[in-house]
């Protein structure tokens, strides 16, 4: 019996083997970690190697050599320096940062090839900022060998250019280098690695040489473009295969203020697709830098603004830049309005800058906060309150989650106004169309956010089209989401939940929210019910990757608070 169950382990063991022979075959027969090859192991090693939470690829460095040489650039492949604060946001580490370019540049500098994701917490051009408690300003201080292997570095990208500027800029980044600024700590170790996919970094504070790299990376993209191969070698650019850019803030009274000089930049990325945003705010004078991106030239997908303010000609040109524009977000978030803030961007604006992308179009996301007058300029042009009929055209959109008004031109009630008061936006735009007359044949899911009691009739049309087979064949969900706190529950609530939907493959979601899930959807940060001393940013892709991720995925729905008190 010993001897058939042996052999059943392994088929290449002989039953004539006796049983300690066979026992031994079968020991050498067995998958171990060590005997797989090294592509297997890479992938493995691959998932222990994270940029939020802790990462435990360290310890197999500390196993044995031949796992050693497989983990090695596993263990750069991630780098992220933030200091983990009570609100979610904080300055890097200066040592840390030092640390590291010492190590991908000095002691082992073939590893620099393998960043590819890299977080900051908030850099600084000031000297001694960004060091936590435990930190002296001394442990951020560099050798003299160091500063010329840097030195070095830099001399090399930057002599592509002209000298003159250069020089000057070297020379300042030098010494900002000795004196331990995390700017630029951090504009070198962004420079030094040729291969970085993604970048998370929190809004800098005053910086210099990062936003400089960011304008190198523009000018050597461009003068690369007009290089004919033949004549000459095509330039060395940083940051050459950024893919995924997210940046934030949490200063909810003036947003991203560098929003305007840093996006125009990264949209000019020749390898950039996806590009995030939380708080972007559009400042007067520097609107015009995405207005002068060059139509069609950006590699850029896939765009999202979350709690932002921006206006109609910073819309058009940055979604105008793009050559293939798949998936646009947008949150509305009233910023200080003594900031002199440009008009905001109307729902009839979107529509027309994502329409010239209507054969790669398939993902809208709009909240307006529609609850609120936005003083926008509608008086004699209603019809830019609503999408229009140009949405029927997006013949590729699959998902649309939008609000009532910007959909349909209706409100659920008169708007509160701005002290002083703006003229209120009508409760119902006459002319506007149906929802089964402007929606695509292609949409596959629709979500519509701050509804009211004027959506029933129309909501009911659209599902007796689906439910007799004359449109909308490939829709499988309908969301409506009601401005509950707007509403008598008594009266109301029963009306609404007499509309059903018979069709078996659409599934129809009818909801109430609180003004509290409201706001936070719009951009508000989350401060539980029963802790006062606690803000979350649900957003953030830097401190709340698994909360963003939670919210995401349940976003608009009536339980918000039952996985965010699990979860926070």
């Amino acid at each position: 019996m010993d001897r058939i169950q042996s052999a059943a382990l392994s088929p290449h063991i002989s039953p004539s083997a006796s049983i300690k022979e066979q026992q031994g075959q079968v020991r050498s027969n067995r998958t171990t970690l060590l005997t797989l090859p090294p592509e297997l192991q890479t992938k493995i090693f691959l998932h222990l190697a994270v940029s939020w939470g802790k990462s435990t690829i360290q310890e197999v460095l500390r196993t044995c050599k031949q796992l050693y040489e497989v983990a090695l650039p596993i263990s750069v492949s991630i780098f992220r320096n933030t200091i983990n604060q009570t609100e979610g946001q904080g300055p890097c580490s200066t040592t840390r940062n030092i640390q590291f370019l010492r190590y991908i540049l000095v002691s082992k500098p073939w590893l620099a090839k393998d960043v590819r994701t890299v977080v900051f917490g908030r850099i600084s051009s000031r000297d001694g900022e960004g060091n936590d408690k435990e930190e002296r300003p001394s442990q951020a201080s560099i050798t003299e060998e160091e500063t010329a292997i840097y030195q070095q570095h830099i001399e090399f990208i930057l002599g592509q250019l002209p000298s003159g500027y250069t020089e000057r800029w070297t020379a300042e980044w030098v010494e900002d280098l000795k004196s331990g600024t995390s700017d630029a700590q951090a504009a070198l170790i962004l420079l030094a690695c040729p291969n970085i996919h993604t970048l998370l970094y929190e809004m800098p504070d005053q910086p210099r040489h990062f936003t400089h790299l960011l304008s190198l990376v523009h000018n050597l993209t461009e003068i690369n473009a007009s290089i004919r191969t033949h004549d000459h070698s095509k330039m060395i650019i940083p940051l050459s295969n950024l893919q995924d850019v997210f940046h934030e803030t949490m200063d909810y009274k003036h947003g991203y203020s560098e929003f305007g000089m840093e996006a125009p930049e990264f949209f000019t990325f020749p390898r950039l697709r996806y590009y995030e945003c939380i708080l972007a705010h559009v400042w007067s004078n520097v609107e015009g830098r995405f207005e002068r991106l060059p139509r069609a030239s950006s590699s850029v997908e896939e765009i999202i603004l979350h709690a932002s303010y921006i206006n109609k000609d910073t819309l058009d040109g940055m979604l105008g830049a793009c050559k293939a524009l798949r998936k646009f977000e947008f949150t509305h978030f009233p910023l200080n309005r003594e900031l002199g803030t440009p008009c905001l961007m109307m729902p009839r604006d979107v529509m027309d800058a994502i329409l010239p992308h209507a054969s790669t179009f398939e993902s809208l996301y709009l909240n307006m906060e529609e609850t609120w007058d936005k003083e926008w300029k509608w008086v004699g042009c209603p019809e830019r309150l609503y999408m229009g009929m140009g949405l029927r055209q997006m013949c590729m959109l699959k998902r649309l989650e939008i609000g009532m008004q910007a959909l349909t031109g209706m409100l659920v009630c008169d708007p509160d106004t701005p002290n002083p008061p703006a003229p209120n936006m009508p409760v119902r735009v006459k002319g506007a169309p149906k929802i089964a007359d402007c929606l695509p044949e292609s949409l596959e899911c629709l979500k519509i956010y701050e509804c009211g009691m004027p959506i029933l009739d129309q909501a009911a049309e659209l599902i007796r089209v689906i439910e007799q087979g004359h449109g909308f064949m490939r829709l499988t969900y309908i969301g409506l989401l009601f401005n509950g706190w707007k509403m008598d529950p008594d009266k109301d609530f029963p009306q609404v939940r007499k509309l059903t939907c018979n069709a078996s493959h659409v599934r129809l979601d009818i909801s109430f929210r609180e003004e509290l899930l409201y706001l936070c959807e719009l951009g508000e940060t989350v401060r539980l019910p029963d802790d006062d001393q606690r803000n979350r940013n649900i957003t953030s892709r830097i401190y709340a990757p698994h909360i963003r991720k939670r919210y995401r995925e349940v976003r608009g729905q009536p339980d918000f608070w039952l996985w965010c008190d699990a979860d926070m």
